[in-house]
């Protein structure tokens, strides 16, 4: 069965992502180098994935539109990172 819950809040995502099992992730809705995208975060030890792929309007994934690929240390460096993604509004998906 597949479950998925809604975040709305910066610090909501990252008190999630402090305490992602390893086979959880994030997916998250933001803007990359003024592109549409998605985010999705997954988590090994302390180190964060970060995998950034351009968004279409009605939802799809761009085919091969993969922006960015971003590993960090620990849960500050993940702030950092997705600050960089996330616009105003914080519209994430945890899975």
């Amino acid at each position: 069965m597949f479950y998925e819950r809604r975040i709305d809040s910066f610090e909501a995502l990252i008190k999630e992502a402090a305490s992602m099992d390893p086979d959880a992730g994030l997916r998250i809705l933001g803007r990359y180098n003024g592109r549409n995208c998605y985010a999705f975060v997954t988590r090994f030890e302390t180190r964060y994935t970060i995998m950034v792929y351009g968004r279409l309007p009605d939802g799809r994934v761009l085919p091969g539109a993969r922006l960015a690929v971003v590993e960090v240390d620990g849960i500050r460096g993940l702030r950092s990172a997705l600050e960089k993604v996330l616009g105003s509004t914080v519209q994430a998906y945890a899975y």
